[in-house]
């Protein structure tokens, strides 16, 4: 029988039905529920009516109240997972280079629970590999993301100084130029630290969250923030900035070429659209060593922290790491 044809009866079935499976399983195990659900938009309006309903038709009063809890608790998990969800959307609605400002505005609800409904939705996506990949490579690059805002944070003297930079910055510039012949004066002066990144990551983050799309503080704070991101690459070790390049290379025979011209010497230029260096198969190794390291340790403390494993599916990245690592341990070393 199609949907469409269902009497009221059918329906008050099919919701009591639910609110029994709510009412048997712990609470804990109900934001598992409605991710695993694939019809729970559909019909959780019908059952947070039929439980109202049945607590103002109940003439028992214990079961009245226990009725009216069931209302409140499925209430709030349900609009939990409607946030976590809504948060996770602004991140995959993001480019990737402004996931920064996303996190310095919902850092505050990247916590635990947060992380434990992405692993809800790994789990929920076990037959769409696509799917599954692309929340594993979210999970981990928020997980990272987060280590490294709270380890800025922690250092209040660093982004007060930087809080202070900024604010001389945004009162000695009038004009787009203006603003790149000072934030390259500031990269020059190493200005242009992770606290300074974090400052200007929270005031582009702030204004991007507002209704208006091309209002003048909003261009000047996301131009600072590019410039901000721009140069702070620019300052990180060629070793790191090579491998960030060959890990993006999905096919075997075309990264082992480019590991090849990755480790032949030659000059080192820079382009307005292309950065040209080499770097030791030894140093190479010794990066790609350190970050795994440090990967397995995340991996470990979230598991631990933020209830957060990815011990089932490793996201591709990381397994292109390990393959290059490999790589370069075979060939050159």
């Amino acid at each position: 029988m199609a949907e469409a044809q269902l009497s009221l009866a059918q329906y008050q079935e099919i919701y009591d039905r639910l609110i029994r499976v709510f009412q048997e399983r712990p609470r804990d195990d109900w934001k598992k529920l409605i991710v695993f659900s694939k019809q729970w938009e559909q019909h959780k309006q019908g059952v947070m009516d039929r439980v109202r309903s049945l607590a103002d038709a109940e003439p028992d009063v214990d079961q009245k109240m226990r009725l009216r809890r069931l209302f409140r608790s499925l209430q709030g998990v349900d609009e939990e997972v409607g946030r976590y969800n809504g948060v996770l959307a602004k991140f995959l609605a993001a480019p990737q280079e402004e996931w920064e400002a996303v996190l310095a505005v919902y850092r505050g609800d990247l916590q635990k629970p947060f992380f434990e409904h992405m692993q809800c939705l790994v789990a929920a996506a076990k037959d769409d590999a696509a799917r599954k990949e692309e929340l594993v490579m979210v999970n981990t690059r928020l997980l990272a993301l987060c280590a490294a805002h709270d380890s800025v944070a922690a250092d209040t003297t660093k982004l007060e100084a930087a809080a202070e930079v900024y604010r001389d910055l945004l009162s000695s510039i009038s004009s787009v130029e203006e603003a790149d012949a000072k934030m390259a004066e500031l990269a020059s002066a190493g200005k242009i630290d992770p606290a300074f990144l974090q400052i200007s990551a929270k005031a582009y983050g702030a204004a991007r969250d507002t209704n208006m799309s091309l209002d003048e503080a909003k261009w000047v704070s996301y131009r600072l923030y590019l410039r901000a991101r721009d140069y702070f690459d620019r300052q990180q070790p060629r070793e790191k900035r090579i491998l960030e390049y060959l890990v993006t290379i999905r096919d075997r025979a075309e990264r082992s070429r480019q590991l090849d011209a990755a480790v032949t010497p030659g000059p080192t230029k820079y382009t307005d659209s292309h950065d040209y260096m080499w770097s030791s198969p030894a140093r190479l190794y010794a990066v790609l060593e350190g970050t795994l390291r440090a990967y397995d340790a995340m991996q470990s403390a979230a598991t631990s922290r933020m209830g957060s494993s990815e011990a089932a599916t490793t996201p591709w990245k990381v397994r292109a790491m390990r393959e290059l690592r490999d790589e370069i341990r075979r060939r050159y070393l």
